[in-house]
This record gives structure tokens, sequence and C-alpha cells, in this order.
């Protein structure tokens, strides 16, 4: 009898995968899954498997749940809260991320609300929940609530701590104290770039223009070298403040170190000097761009519109439609802009229209706002009323008041009354809406009227509205 073989490592390996199968592999974690989420159909049918297995107490997990819902684009904030309100014990990320959250949403001061009830809790802040608190007064210019958060970075310790630092140089710059904005910064020993470029903007944006030249020039005697960033951010508050000096300087300093301006800072460029009305300089940069993209566009087209170059404007426009450039709703703000002042009506029409129907573009506020100035300016009232009318958004006092504007100037009283209407449901108590009609009606002599209205403004305690008034667009 022959011996058997023995079975090589191959088939012993096959053999014994047989009898001892490998386990299965182990479902991804929770919080990698959430990681990966692009929806929230897939968040949901995440969190549904955590409460199915019993995972939802998994605070990781649960946090960056959070984190989608609270921050991403396709996310959905209210879920969040849902998510924060039914986790036992929130850990200091999930405090910190909806802070962040609401500090950058349209009610930013609901950040610091957050916040209070945070430490109600005694839950510790960190490093990183004061820049999104600060960033939160930044967003809704709170002095007070600048002060008060400063406090609490000094009761904990964190008043060295460079991202606090450069978020309260910011919130006491934005809110207009550049002195205690300039002192924070004196105290820091060690500063970095991103420290010295807030508070030169800071400067820039409080029209201290001798101070942010002076700081500019220390920060590059002091050996730091600003980077294309650094100036980008220098030049775009040059271009909020009409500082044109230190625009200037900057544009001077980019030549001594041979920096190359490319799309994003000739586009800073070009937005300074068209903002500033060196639109000459503006236009000669624009010109002399081998790459722009569509802001180096707006910012030229914006800036001849603003100064009433509605000419060359459009010109750039149709230009800019035959190069086959994709405009922006910016695009068509400073175009329509542009037919307001020239009292381009029909060409206005055309390119209002082209939005939606060529390109897409659904129109805001703004690009009704500039429809109504135009159709008003042109007589063209029932239109301007009708498209208010249709507006996907409510219309607020300031295009119902440019509508009423009109009306006075053309004397259209039934129009007129019906805005007058609808601005007291949005004021109650706006006196200056009462005096517009009231002198409308004394102008076509209907007295009985025009003491009727004063009876209403006397017997209802009415006050003018402050900085509420209406400016002959014709004149």
């Amino acid at each position: 009898m022959r011996p058997t073989k023995p079975l090589s490592s191959t088939k012993l390996a096959a053999f014994t995968s047989v009898l001892h199968p490998p386990p299965p592999p182990r479902p991804p974690r929770f919080s990698l899954l959430a990681d990966k989420c692009t929806s929230m159909y897939q968040l949901k049918q995440i969190h549904a498997q955590m409460i199915v297995s019993s995972r939802i107490h998994d605070n990781y997990a649960a946090s960056r749940l959070l984190s989608f819902c609270a921050l991403s684009e396709s996310g959905d904030l209210s879920y969040a809260f849902r998510l924060f309100n039914n986790t036992k014990e929130p850990n200091s990320f999930m405090w910190n991320t909806l802070i962040r959250a609401q500090a950058s949403s349209f009610n930013p001061s609901e950040a610091l609300l957050l916040y209070v009830n945070m430490r109600r809790l005694d839950v510790v802040p960190g490093k990183h929940t004061f820049p999104f608190l600060l960033k939160a007064c930044s967003n809704f210019q709170s002095l007070e609530s600048c002060i008060q958060v400063h406090t609490h970075v000094l009761k904990f310790g964190l008043e060295l701590d460079l991202h606090v630092v450069n978020g309260m140089v910011r919130a006491y710059s934005v809110s207009g104290d550049v002195r205690n904005a300039r002192r924070v910064f004196d105290e820091v020993p060690v500063r970095n770039l991103s420290i010295w470029t807030t508070m030169i903007s800071g400067y820039a944006q409080n029209y201290c223009s001798n101070e942010a030249l002076e700081l500019f020039d220390e920060m590059v005697v002091e050996g730091l070298e600003p980077n294309g960033a650094t100036l980008a951010s220098v030049l775009s508050a040059c271009a909020r403040s009409g500082c044109l000096d230190l625009g200037e300087r900057v544009r001077v300093f980019m030549e001594e170190k041979g920096i190359e301006v490319g799309v994003i800072l000739g586009t800073a460029l070009v937005h300074m000097y068209a903002k500033n009305g060196a639109i000459l300089m503006a236009q000669k940069l624009f010109d002399s761009m081998s790459e722009r993209n569509i802001a180096t566009w707006n910012a030229m087209i914006c800036g001849l519109a603003v100064h009433g170059h509605a000419k060359e404007a459009l010109d750039l426009f149709w230009k800019l439609e035959k190069e086959q450039i994709v405009p922006n709703d910016i695009t068509f703000v400073g175009v329509l802009s542009s037919c307001c002042h020239a009292g381009l009506l029909d060409v206005g029409r055309r390119i209002f229209h082209m939005m939606k129907r060529v390109y897409g573009i659904e129109p805001k506020i703004e690009h009704y706002g500039c429809m109504v100035d135009l159709l008003g300016r042109g007589g063209e009232l029932l239109e301007a009323e009708e498209l208010i009318k249709g507006m996907a958004w409510k219309a607020d006092v300031v295009i119902l008041g440019a509508l009423l504007g009109s009306c006075k100037n053309h004397g259209i009283i039934e129009i007129a009354e019906r805005v007058v209407k609808e601005i007291l449901v949005l004021e109650p108590h706006n006196h200056g809406v009462y005096v517009v009609l009231s002198n409308m009606y004394a102008e076509a002599g209907r007295w009985e009227d025009v003491l009727r209205l004063r009876k209403v403004m006397n017997t209802g305690n009415l006050k003018k509205t402050p900085g509420w008034s209406l400016v002959d667009s014709h004149n």
C-alpha cells in the first residue's frame, strides 16, 4: 500500500476554510458611515439603524450625524437640534458644532444663547468654542457681546490662543471699536500673519487709513511676508472702506516683491480700484489680466455701474456673453443697476427675463428691486406692482418704498394708496408713508383726504421712522 501524499499548503488552507469559515466582515462603524453622508436621506437611514441597534447613545457617532446636519450645505439645522435635544449628555464637540452653525446663520445671536445654556449646564468651553462665538459677534456686530465674550476668554485663560485672539481683533474691529481691537493685538507677545492681517483690515474697514498703512509697513519691517490670501484680504477691506492709499501701497509692495498678479489678486485689485472710483486703473488692470473668472468680470461690471458708466458696463456684459462666460446673480445686479442709471427700460426687461430663461438663475430680491426702480422711472407703475406681486419673496419696505417714490413722481395716487397699505402692514407706525400720501393728495387738490390723513396721524400717535424718506429719482 502506497503512502498517501501530504496535502499541499493551498489545499490544506482550502480544506481548513471549509471546516472553519472566516467570520463575516464587521459592518462599518456608524461614525464612518455618517462621515460619508451626502444627503439627509442617507443620514436618516443611518440614524434609524442606530436606533434599531441600540447605538443611539453612542455620542461619537451621534456627533458625526449632528455635524453633517448642522454644517453641510445638504444638512438640516432643525434636525441637528432634534438630535442634540435627544442626546442625554451632549459632549463639547456637539455644543461647539451648533454654536458654529448658528454663528453663520441668519440669526447669529442664537449662538450666544446656546453658549449661555452651555454654561448653565456647567459644560466647560474650550479653545474651539470662542472663535465661533466671536464669529457670531462679528456677524451681528454687537460690541456689548464682544466685551462679554472677552471676559469669558480671560476667565478661562485663553487670551493668548492665536485663533481666539484673531477672533477678538476681528469682532472688535467689525463692531467699530478699533481701540479695543488694537489693545488685544498689542497684548499678544507673538503674532502670526492672520492676526496682522485682521488688524490691518480692521483699520481699513474703520476708515483709519494712516494707521492701516503704518501697521502694514511695520509688519513688513518685522519680517512677516504677506501672502496672497493676506494681500487679497487687505485689498477687500480697502474696497469696502474706500481706503485707496492702502490699496495703492499693497500694489506697490506686490511690484517690489515681484508677486505674480494671478486671478485672485488681480480680481481683488480690480475690485479695490473700481469701488474707489479709479475706473481707468481698474479697466487697465482688467484688460491686462491673462486669466479672469466671473468674480473679475463682476468687479469690473459692478464698478462701472456704481459710478454711472452704464454704457461701458453693458458693453462689458455683452462681451462676457460673446466669450461664453456664464454670468451669476451678482453679474445681473450690476447690469440691471446700469440700466436703472441710464433709464434703459427695454434693455433692462430683456436682461431680467434672460436670467431665468437663458441661464436658469432665479431672480433674488435685489434683482426685483432694480426692476421695480427701472419700471418706476419709466412710468410703468402697474407693471412694477404686478412684478412685486409675482415675487417668491414677501416684498420688504425698501422695494415698496421705491414703488411709492415712483408713484409720487408720476402722481399716481391709486397705486400709492395700495402701496401705503402694504407698507403699514410691515411697519404699522410708519409716519413717513402718511406724509408722502398726504403731499400727493395736496398736489392733486384733494384737501378732504389731506385732513382725513392728518386726523389718522394725530389720533394714531404715529412717529416718523428714523431715516425713512423718499428721493426723487428723476433729479
